[in-house]
């Protein structure tokens, strides 16, 4: 899984020689452009561990598909001398925005190496069949997440209009170097991840091709679907996809005592799905933890607004550390989910920790098993603070719980931004740092600007409002 396969480097190395292309616009000059560079299932191998080492990377997971959401809402300050995606934390980004670019232009690099995989036709025996299978149902999978990621980051969310019929971001399923593609909705964007993910579970089964979490497993996609399905408000699926993976995934939530090494260790009983960083293929001074870390940039900090949300005795205020270098309104905490200063922390997607929470919200909105909600809710809560009394909270004042835990449980995973514009709701930053301290509800600057590099070159591809 540490190697590039043959088509990513290609591609990448036509983006740096081809800038003035559209990012969706692959020459075929400067990448093997189709399936048919693949002939073996070492091949699907090799390019499908291609893919995993691009999630790794900075301009996704590897540090801005959580810094850049986080930054942009509510749970994070600036450092007094922080210098990296600043123009995200004072909402002042611009279609020239590098960050952007990288998050675009990656994405749908990626995209490509994933729809070679998908549109291969390689014949193997029967004995490789179901190895093949697998390959090809994490590529629907991946695929189904690179979507996801994409059109929240770059357009507004799933119920920002009635009918989700909102400009979303461009479906590319097939190479063709001559598309020149506008924008597909929300609802149709959504409609290919379901499709794609779906797919992806008939392909796959409950373990594995790594044996951990590091590589998706059926279980890791049913829950990947469960937030998908929670975005969209269909809520009886996302109840649905949550409770499979509690009951049946195998997975247990870290113990109270033990509630640090989710984040000193990699792979532990309640991680589903997370990136693998490790020493050969980290990312050096530009991970995630860096942005953080007191012997990294430590350029943001987290806010009292979070901090003081906490219980004195939750065990999750263990990832935040005094440091008494810091001074008045930068004081006195940093964030140390992700501790160490080389990058080598697995980054966590999705822990088995927001499946109790997304169960329990999606049981709320329901509303035919409040006692349900409530017990999921528990599950988190007491986890984190024991000696917290059991939920009696119902209606809005159970939901209002439950986003509060998601806040608390979820924080600096990159989920917090999407949670406030799920339920229309502004950012307001209380103990504040940048020169903007209240962003309403809807406001442009919540979403990405589409890159002044494809907008110059695609004729048919919309900017977002107020770029």
């Amino acid at each position: 899984m540490k190697k590039y396969n043959k088509i990513i480097v290609l591609i990448v190395i036509g983006f740096f020689l081809s800038c003035s292309e559209s990012f969706l616009e692959v020459s075929p000059q400067s990448s093997v452009s189709n399936e048919e560079a693949l002939t073996s299932l070492e091949d699907l191998e090799t390019s499908i561990s291609g893919v995993y080492n691009e999630l790794q990377s900075a301009y996704y997971y590897g540090r801005y598909m959580f810094l850049i959401p986080d930054v942009l809402a509510d749970d994070v300050k600036q450092n007094e001398q922080a210098n990296r995606v600043v123009d995200y934390a004072q909402h002042v980004q611009s279609v020239s925005d590098a960050q952007a670019n990288s998050l675009w232009t990656g994405l749908y690099y990626t995209n490509n190496a994933l729809n070679n995989i998908i549109n291969s036709d390689i014949e193997v025996s029967d004995a490789s069949q179901d190895e093949k299978d697998r390959i090809i149902g994490e590529a629907y999978a991946l695929r189904g997440l690179v979507y996801f990621d994409l059109v929240r980051l770059f357009a507004n969310h799933y119920t920002y209009t009635a009918d989700a019929g909102h400009l979303g971001v461009p479906i590319i399923l097939d190479f063709d170097y001559t598309l020149e593609p506008s924008r597909n909705t929300v609802a149709e964007v959504y409609d290919q991840v379901i499709a794609d993910m779906t797919t992806a579970l008939t392909l796959m089964d409950d373990t594995s091709r790594t044996g951990n979490s590091n590589t998706l497993s059926s279980t890791a996609v049913k829950a990947l679907l469960s937030r998908v399905y929670l975005y969209m408000e269909d809520w009886e699926n996302a109840e649905a996809m949550a409770t499979q993976v509690i009951e049946t995934g195998g997975y247990s939530l870290v113990d109270n005592a033990d509630y640090l090494t989710l984040w000193s260790q990699d792979n532990t009983s309640e991680s589903i799905f997370e990136i693998s960083q490790t020493e050969s293929d980290n990312q050096g001074g530009d991970n995630l933890g860096a942005m953080y870390v007191v012997d990294g940039y430590g350029d943001y900090l987290p806010s009292d607004d979070v901090i003081s949300l906490y219980d004195v005795d939750d065990a999750r205020l263990q990832v935040f550390i005094e440091d008494g270098l810091l001074a008045g309104d930068y004081a006195p905490y940093r964030m140390n989910k992700y501790p160490d200063v080389l990058g080598y922390d697995n980054i966590k997607v999705v822990r088995l920790a927001e499946l109790y929470l997304i169960r329990a919200e999606a049981r709320a909105q329901i509303g035919t098993d409040i006692s349900g909600a409530q017990d999921d809710l528990d599950m988190v809560r007491q986890r984190a603070l024991p000696t917290a009394p059991d939920v009696t909270a119902t209606g809005d004042e159970l939901l209002e719980e439950i986003l509060l835990e998601r806040r608390l449980e979820l924080c600096f995973e990159g989920q917090r931004l999407w949670d406030l514009m799920r339920y229309k709701q502004d950012i307001v930053r209380n103990q504040c740092t940048a020169s903007i301290c209240y962003i309403p509800y809807g406001d442009d600057t919540n979403i990405l600007p589409i890159p002044q590099n494809e907008t110059d070159v695609n004729p048919n591809i919309e900017q977002n409002p107020g770029y």
